[in-house]
């Protein structure tokens, strides 16, 4: 007879809302992957069509599978009602305020579209971001140039507030406005904004499945205004209990770095958290402690429970009855700090999960773990089935579902001598369980940020007990503000030691073990799910035969996916003209693996692209070298985010072309480069860049007497790539001088199949005589912003790339150009797919 019971059973018939919650995921996914609203209807007609017929075929048999059939049936109808949810949500209806919504067209000639005109309630908390105060607006009514009407739905929108404030000027001031205030806004209404970069977050996508479908931008302070405060219950009550942590925070913690913490443990509000210890947090793998998640549910709510247990014994009240009022309670409780948090994923999820376990537990009856968070899910995406997608989601319930099945199995391989003292357990507990949620939220960490911090694993142990600290003082001292301000000076000044005790941990682990970090993302749907059923495989090692099983399952998975991977990743030449906006950035990755950045973009008091994009890039595909950096001149909106990119990755040389920079920008580049150990390598026409034997780069110019006395423009480098029978053509920023020196030089020999057009499309460049000599192009690509004030690109020498039959294709309309030749041919990479 074994000593100790034997595991519980992982079936999931033991489980059923977690089965439920399995196919209802799984229909969701598949609507979403097969794009037709219509598979929920046909796969729930099927299970129905093919329950019935099972039935009357076996009606007259004592031995069937009836029971199976009637589970599967189930299932099949449970995954149809979530492609059904999942089309309903996506379905605008006609009133909807999307559908006036207009893109800002692109071009010096265009027209904008007529401002309009929108009331309705704010629906989140106003944030202040780098671009303005940010807030959701549930919209009732519109205006526009001729007409009014009611509409519906939420839009994005934004007060506008500039970078920087002009002598003589000051920042607009709009009203202060808090959840539920309704307002009067006027803007132009656009669609949420398209992801411009391959490595860039999609934040359009993200909108639309929080049911945002319009972003609104106000620029003028008489555009916004208040018309009357919240009327409905549940907005006054979020906003009081907002107002009242933040006036006592203010109160008793005036410390503004560790009040920026405790507003975001307490309000998930991290718009004052300065951005370098927001670095800090991310690059240790520590940021989910300043995400309103289950360990503040747990402070919250289940301290009350536990409280109210022995105070309401004492008060003489009958053991059932105490036990529904503490249920009734916590949970009231709860739903009020899920009210003024916002209603995350992950608050909603320790939401539910607590509510199952609290009234099993006034029912008498044991509530599973596993269960409870299958009853979570289905509440989540059954009222928001693109929840689905999104990574808070997806690392919520894999750090919990990780929790529960691999920390006893991790546990029990610990030696007993280990977890013998109190000390012991409490060290290997927060280890295992650092252990486990990294395990569990490994591949959604992969995916999205291609980044997985392991110093987390041993940083949690000692950020842990410092958050519940923080967040625990934190809470005594808001609930003690009003009526003991002597007692919430002292919980206060606790939560500000604390809240300094764990910036210093996220700020020294970031200096210290912030190498250790696994670079590269996962985008290999088969990898992900060999590392999925691998993490499983293990939940499953107190089971050897099944373990077994799902480990040779996830070694397959994996094997398929290295073939696949290894299929894609025939040598080619890959070339990405990346969005950065008026600037330019072109990345070269060559077969052999060797990477060469041409130009950095450009850096402003609204953002440096080098850090934005170029950096986020590199790391997003695993490139962790630049065989050389060349910046073809010293402009800034050709250098502004070299710094970035030096400091990023190392850097094999410094390309440029010779002449010398008179900015402090640039000298700040060249003294950085030099501290760094990067050689600075001066280049003119005739010049070759050995990287790699299936590539000819060749340096077409500056000529030397352009180096030493042309324009910046005209001295600018100029590089010819040649891969196998594909040529390409970068040349910077060279105008009229420049562009003459090359035909009279190279002539013919400037043919080629891809053409990065001069200067942005301005007129002074791609002079007829230089779009003669390129030949009959296949693409010309314009680096250009969306909107700028030179006016660019000039409609002249597109037309003349077109009449050379060039597809002239421009950053500020399709984002960035990723173009790939194998030597044969050049083809275009659609890299939103």
């Amino acid at each position: 007879m074994p000593l100790t019971p034997p595991p519980p059973p992982l079936r999931l018939s033991s489980r059923p809302a977690l089965g439920l919650a399995l196919a209802l995921a799984a229909g969701i996914a598949g609507a979403n992957a097969v794009g037709r609203g219509g598979l929920g209807t046909a796969v729930v007609a099927v299970a129905a069509l093919a329950m019935g017929a099972y039935t009357v075929w076996t009606r007259r048999r004592l031995v069937t599978l009836r029971g199976l059939a009637a589970a599967l049936a189930a299932l099949a109808s449970v995954a149809g009602l979530g492609a059904l949810r999942l089309a309903s949500v996506e379905t605008l209806p006609p009133d909807h305020v999307a559908h006036a919504a207009r893109p800002l067209p692109v071009g010096p000639d265009a027209v904008a579209p007529p401002p309009l005109t929108l009331w309705g309630r704010v629906a989140t908390a106003p944030r202040r971001t780098a671009s303005g105060i940010r807030f959701h607006l549930a919209a009732d009514s519109a205006a526009g140039a001729a007409q009014r009407g009611t509409v519906r739905g939420r839009v994005e929108a934004t007060l506008a507030l500039p970078a920087e404030v002009r002598p003589g000027h000051r920042a607009p001031l709009y009203p202060a406005l808090r959840i539920g205030d309704r307002v009067r806004l006027a803007g132009r209404l656009t669609p949420p904004p398209d992801r411009r970069n391959p490595a860039q977050m999609d934040y359009g996508t993200f909108l639309r499945r929080r049911g945002v479908h319009a972003a609104l931008r106000v620029e003028a302070e008489a555009d916004a205004a208040f018309l009357a405060p919240a009327s409905r219950p549940a907005d006054r009550l979020a906003s009081a209990v907002q107002r009242h942590v933040r006036h006592a925070l203010a109160q008793t913690v005036p410390d503004r770095p560790a009040r920026a913490v405790l507003l975001a443990l307490l309000l998930a509000d991290r718009s004052e958290v300065e951005p370098d210890a927001l670095d800090a947090f991310r690059e240790t793998g520590l940021m989910h402690l300043l995400a309103v998640s289950g360990l503040h549910v747990l402070l919250v709510g289940l301290a009350l429970y536990a409280f109210l247990k022995p105070v309401l014994g004492r008060l003489g009240v009958p053991r059932g009855a105490a036990e529904w009022s503490r249920t009734v309670l916590t949970l009231a409780l709860l739903g009020v700090y899920a009210l003024a948090t916002g209603g995350s994923v992950s608050v909603v999820r320790a939401l539910v999960m607590t509510a199952v376990v609290v009234i099993g537990r006034a029912l008498q009856r044991r509530a599973d773990a596993l269960n409870a968070l299958g009853v979570a899910a289905l509440v989540l995406l059954l009222w928001r089935p693109t929840a689905l997608f999104e990574v808070g989601f997806q690392l919520s319930f894999g750090a919990v579902a990780a929790l529960v099945t691999l920390g006893p199995v991790l546990t029990g391989w610990l030696p007993a001598a280990w977890t013998c003292t109190a000390t012991g357990r409490w060290a290997t507990g927060s280890v295992v369980a650092s252990t486990a949620a990294t395990l569990g939220t490994a591949p959604a960490l992969l995916v999205h940020f291609g980044q997985l911090p392991l110093a987390g694993l041993v940083l949690n142990a000692l950020a842990i007990p410092l958050t519940g600290a923080t967040l625990g003082a934190g809470l005594a001292a808001v609930a003690t503000a009003s009526g003991w301000p002597g007692l919430a000076a002292l919980f206060g000044a606790f939560a500000e030691a604390a809240a300094h005790g764990l910036l210093w941990t996220s700020q020294g682990g970031a200096t210290t073990l912030g190498w250790a970090t696994l670079d590269g993302t996962l985008t290999n749907p088969w990898g992900v799910a060999a590392l999925v059923v691998g993490t499983g495989a293990l939940a499953l090692a107190s089971r050897p035969r099944m373990a077994r099983r799902t480990a040779l399952a996830a070694a397959a998975l994996a094997t398929v996916g290295i073939g696949t991977a290894a299929w894609h990743a025939a040598p080619r030449l890959n070339v990405v003209f990346l969005d950065v906006g008026q600037g330019d950035a072109t990345l070269l990755a060559f077969p052999n693996g060797r990477h060469v950045l041409v130009d950095a973009g450009v850096r402003s008091p609204y953002g440096d692209e080098g850090a934005r994009t170029v950096v986020p890039h590199l790391r997003r595909f695993g490139i962790g070298r630049l065989d050389a950096l060349v910046l073809t001149h010293a402009d800034a909106d050709h250098i502004g985010g070299a710094a970035s990119v030096l400091r990023a990755v190392p850097v094999g040389r410094l390309v440029v072309n010779g002449q010398a920079g008179e900015t402090d920008l640039w000298g700040d580049l060249v003294r950085l480069a030099d501290s760094l150990g990067v050689p600075l390598h001066a280049t003119v026409a005739g010049d070759t860049l050995a990287v790699d034997p299936s590539v000819a780069v060749r340096v077409l110019g500056p000529s030397r007497g352009l180096a030493r006395g042309g324009s910046a423009n005209d001295a600018s480098v100029v590089l010819h790539l040649q891969h196998g029978a594909t040529r390409w053509l970068l040349t910077g920023d060279a105008e009229a001088a420049g562009e003459a020196a090359l035909v009279a030089r190279y002539g013919p020999l400037l043919a080629a199949d891809v053409v990065k057009v001069g200067h942005h499309g301005s007129r002074t460049s791609s002079a007829p005589a230089l779009v003669a000599a390129a030949g009959r192009p296949q693409v010309a690509v314009v680096s250009v912003a969306r909107r700028n004030r030179y006016g660019l690109p000039n409609a002249e020498p597109l037309m003349r790339w077109q009449a050379a039959g060039a597809e002239v294709v421009q950053t500020a309309t399709d984002g960035a150009v990723w173009l790939r030749s194998d030597g044969q041919a050049v083809t275009r990479v659609d890299w939103r797919d």
